[in-house]
């Protein structure tokens, strides 16, 4: 078999790459190893950019909502003893939050509480109008060997055990934490392999009448039922997480008469319904690749990167990472950049990834805060797992270690359930909780990111505004993305990313730099000419009412040109039109 990109792995990361390759008229194969999409849920949130990513790639907001939380659901956050007894709450709606996002973004949500599970399977079934696109299910990838411009891969086919090859010009690996492709390239992982080590419990059950408050996490302080319960579709499919203390506890232990128990001492109810699908046990890491490629194979999402899921950062920044690396990918292929454009792909991304990676860790650690604040020793679930699983412990009659339990669980329990009555320490408490917004209101990393080098062109004098986690500030500087804000040709509501395409450079002029344009593109090669859509905005911005905020960053009067890339980031504002328009394009890594 014969495709110009073999990709390894089924996943976001994987179809992304292939639906976005597809639409840039590159062929691929996708090899996933199992027959059918995972049922038990991993990522839950989908971020402000990796929806307009999505939108601009063909799907379509309301695709992606139907199976997704309702908008006040998915912004709200609640800690309690159980599901009903709140303590505190993190509510994204508060404080001009809302506002906030909506000022920079097209679409009428700005994140959405979405099973991966589901995001899945509205990506598989785009991937099957993808004309330029093969699908093998039930195989998996073994070895590659380079050869003269290009790659052979020896695949497996699960279902018959037959083994045959793929040809193809680059390799996209795609294949998860775990990455088969990773270990064969020799690429190793740095950092931390072992944070904490949990169990993830997948039940379903409709609880839409059984809540009293809608929230799309649940964090859950009971001694008799610690962890997290996420709220992947509220009538359909929940999560409940917890720790597990490797070597003191064994996953077998928690048989599913426990967790039942378990579940319901956090629902705080005995007799709502709720069937388990699947138990796994998984351990959080926090990881980069020491390298993102080796000769023709990139690795992507979570074969390049593991964090902590605390901040949703993990399969949005795979979805970040497929948008840079395609559109590179098809213009080294088509032969209009040099193979020098793909070495940008790390330049660009690993910047990104470190923060997030950072950024992710932080919040894990910081979340401890919470049951701090509340008296709680952080360590008191571990030690507890020590004692109990203990020799000595486990010989004295059951009777009595049982009521020793219960009755420590007891005394906790009546410790935080007395919070919302000590007026000074309930205050305490939700202030520290108030202080975990960053976990989850993210707009600057969502946003903010921008690539200080690789394939733009930066002017010396240009600097990127500051950015924070939750704050963001947006800018036409090169390295950013392009913002969005509300532009009215002949009376028309539009976002200014209808100017963008996700196959072209788009080339943004007022009326002298449309003038220079006609004049000058004349130098460059047909190809690269091509590659370039112009549009002339002087008059549609003029239009823009006097305290609009687009005035604040795109004076149009000074800014003849913009050129931002296929993945809508800026690559290059001259300051004036003194210029030599090949050379700027060489810089850009396109073929001369």
């Amino acid at each position: 078999m014969n495709t110009e990109v073999l990709i390894i792995g089924g996943g976001p990361s994987g179809m992304l790459s292939a639906i976005y390759l597809n639409r840039l008229g590159i062929s691929s194969i996708v090899l996933e190893r199992q027959n059918e999409i995972s049922e038990h849920p991993k990522a839950h949130e989908l971020s402000a950019r990796s929806i307009e990513i999505l939108i601009q790639l063909g799907f379509t907001f309301e695709e992606l909502k139907k199976e997704a939380s309702d908008y006040e659901a998915a912004s709200r956050i609640l800690f309690g003893h159980t599901v009903h007894s709140e303590i505190g709450e993190i509510n994204l709606l508060e404080g001009g939050n809302d506002e906030k996002y909506k000022a920079h973004l097209a679409q009428p949500e700005p994140y959405l509480n979405l099973s991966q599970t589901a995001l899945e399977k509205i990506m598989r079934q785009k991937l099957q109008s993808c004309q330029g696109v093969k699908l093998l299910v039930g195989h998996q990838w073994e070895s590659m060997e380079e050869q003269a411009g290009g790659l052979s891969s020896r695949v497996l086919n699960r279902d018959n055990n037959q083994y045959f090859d793929i040809q193809s010009q680059y390799l996209i690996c795609a294949d998860g934490a775990g990455s088969r492709s990773r270990k064969s390239l020799g690429i190793d992982m740095i950092g931390k392999d072992k944070i904490d080590d949990f169990i993830s419990v997948y039940f379903e059950a409709n609880l839409r009448d059984f809540l009293k408050k809608t929230a799309k996490l649940f964090w859950i302080m009971n001694p008799a039922a610690p962890g997290t319960i996420i709220a992947h579709h509220i009538e359909k499919r929940w999560v409940y997480h917890f720790p597990i203390f490797l070597p003191y506890e064994q996953k077998d232990q928690f048989t599913e008469e426990i967790l039942i128990k378990r579940i319901k001492t956090a629902l705080g109810s005995s007799t709502v319904p709720f069937t388990i699908k699947s138990v796994s046990l998984w351990r959080m890491t926090c990881q980069i690749a020491d390298s993102f490629h080796q000769g023709r194979a990139f690795l992507v999402g979570d074969a390049a990167h593991r964090f902590p899921p605390t901040g949703g950062l993990g399969m949005n920044s795979g979805i970040g990472d497929v948008q840079n690396l395609c559109w590179k990918l098809a213009l080294v292929t088509r032969g209009h950049a040099k193979a020098a454009l793909l070495d940008t792909y790390e330049q660009e991304r690993r910047p990104v990834i470190e923060l997030n990676s950072k950024e992710s860790l932080r919040n894990y650690f910081k979340v401890w805060e919470v049951p701090k604040a509340m008296g709680l020793h952080p360590k008191g679930m571990k030690w507890k797992a020590m004692i109990s699983n203990n020799l000595l412990f486990k010989a004295l009659p059951k009777s009595w270690t049982s009521q020793m339990l219960d009755k420590l669980q007891q005394k906790i329990s009546q410790k935080i359930l007395a919070i919302p009555a000590d007026a000074q320490l309930h205050q305490k408490v939700k202030a520290v909780i108030k202080d975990q917004i960053e976990h989850f209101d993210r707009i600057g990393l969502d946003l903010g990111y921008y690539y200080e080098r690789g394939a733009i062109v930066r002017g010396e004098s240009l600097e990127v505004p500051a950015q924070g986690v939750s704050h963001y500030q947006p800018s036409i500087v090169p390295g950013v993305r392009f913002p969005h804000f509300w532009v009215y040709p002949d009376g028309q509501k539009k976002s200014a990313h209808n100017w963008l395409q996700p196959d072209k450079f788009t080339l943004l002029t007022n009326d002298d730099g449309a003038a220079w344009w006609r004049q000058e593109s004349i130098k460059l090669r047909d190809f690269i000419r091509g590659l370039i859509q112009v549009e002339n905005i002087e008059a549609v911005l003029n239009k823009q009412p006097a305290s609009a905020l687009v005035k604040t960053f795109y004076p149009i009067d000074k800014t003849p040109l913009l050129l931002i890339r296929p993945d809508g980031q800026v690559a290059w504002k001259p300051q004036n039109l003194d210029i030599d328009i090949n050379a700027i394009f060489n810089q850009l890594i396109l073929a001369p």
